[in-house]
């Protein structure tokens, strides 16, 4: 049972990763349109589904207009398949350039074309078609680049505007797929009018929910790893100079004492010289991976520049830093890489020590670890030094 829960989990983790990074504002404008294309075919199929309930109800004929509901189901069913058919062309054309540029105007331009007539039919001002017209305008321009919507959007609206006029002026009849009986009463104490808006405003509404949740949630997972970028060191996978010190005033601000270990692999410009650059950036990363596995999940290890590490340790005494630093210093000394011309290199780093009890500024603490680390060179590297005050200091 517990394998089949561990086997879910990591389909699920799989699932996730994959929906993540599948971001649908990465999509081509043609992909899109494919979306859009399924969900005019849905509409479309609940109109179907609608106009077949009301022929089946003939207790309700005395609510519609029984004949061109009759008329329009013929022509819906006769454009969800030609919905379908321009689904086909958008898949089979997906890679041509031109499909990319012409065939988006023209899908975006059949969709509004539809949505007004159904909007006309059942009321230019009705809840249906105003709710309708909000939310898919909005998720439009979410999707699609604004020189492609924008100028679609303007037209629909010049067009909805002249239809809302034509209606009140009654040149064109208002909802004429209800029965005048139901239009000329107080329709919104009519069950079957309130019932026909919610069936059509229901379905957009968690439609256009379903798919801001989606764009919102892959925004989010972009943001989260733009950020995780901007704070890690590309190369080894560490916090970078300027987060590691953001986390270090975050420290400070706590008011908590603190260690800097300061790190510097010993001979590197030897290294990258003798064996090449690839050679010492695997260098780089095995020291990195080193130092990542003998700390705390509390302490915080960052690349500080070159071949330079360092480690906060929070809460942590001058002996207990010491400690991890001597960890450090041995685990890397047993780390022996392998050249391209097969030379074994064993790898040995200097340590440099300074706490918060030395000084109260982070910027002179960590230079108190970097006197450290230069005494640690200068006598012979490959060893760990604290920072030691002065005589003069002590007095």
């Amino acid at each position: 049972m517990a394998g089949s829960n561990l086997g879910i989990n990591l389909f699920l983790r799989k699932l996730k990763t994959q929906f993540d990074s599948n971001i649908i504002m990465n999509w081509s404008s043609l992909h899109k349109c494919i979306l859009i294309l399924f969900l005019t075919v849905a509409l479309h199929l609940s109109w179907i589904a609608w106009k077949i309930f009301i022929l089946l109800k003939p207790e309700i004929w005395q609510w519609v207009n029984i004949s061109l509901i009759r008329s329009q189901l013929v022509v819906n069913i006769g454009s969800t398949l030609l919905l379908f058919l321009l689904i086909a062309f958008c898949y089979f054309f997906q890679h041509k350039k031109w499909a990319n540029t012409v065939l988006p105007h023209v899908v975006i331009i059949i969709f509004i074309m539809l949505m007004l007539t159904d909007g006309f039919l059942v009321g230019i001002y009705s809840p249906a078609t105003v709710f309708a017209f909000v939310c898919i305008s909005g998720v439009g321009l979410i999707l699609f680049n604004r020189k492609i919507i924008y100028v679609q959007l303007i037209t629909a609206l010049l067009f909805y505007i002249a239809m809302m006029f034509c209606t009140y002026w009654r040149l064109i009849p208002y909802a004429p797929i209800f029965n005048e009986h139901v239009l000329e009463n107080n329709r919104h104490d009519n069950p079957f009018w309130v019932g026909t808006m919610l069936y059509f405003i229901v379905p957009i509404l968690i439609v256009c929910l379903i798919l801001c949740e989606i764009l919102l949630s892959q925004w989010r997972h972009r943001e989260s790893f733009i950020k995780r970028l901007s704070e890690i060191d590309p190369l080894t996978n560490l916090y970078n100079r300027r987060f590691f010190n953001e986390k270090l005033s975050d420290i400070q601000n706590k008011q908590s004492y603190y260690a800097i270990i300061l790190i510097d692999i010993d001979h590197f410009k030897d290294i990258n010289d003798l064996y090449g650059h690839h050679f010492g950036d695997e260098a780089l990363c095995q020291v990195a991976n080193l130092l990542s596995s003998q700390i705390r999940h509390s302490d915080i290890v960052a690349r500080y520049g070159g071949e330079e590490f360092i480690i906060a340790l929070p809460e942590t005494t001058l002996v207990s830093a010491q400690a991890l630093a001597e960890r450090c210093r041995l685990a890397i000394q047993n780390q022996v890489l392998e050249s391209i011309d097969h030379h074994f290199v064993q790898l040995t780093a200097s340590f440099g020590i300074a706490t918060s009890d030395d000084d109260d500024n982070i910027s002179k603490i960590i230079h108190l670890a970097d006197k450290a680390l230069y005494r640690a060179k200068q006598s012979g590297r490959n060893q760990v030094q604290p920072y030691q005050k002065p005589i003069n200091e002590i007095a």
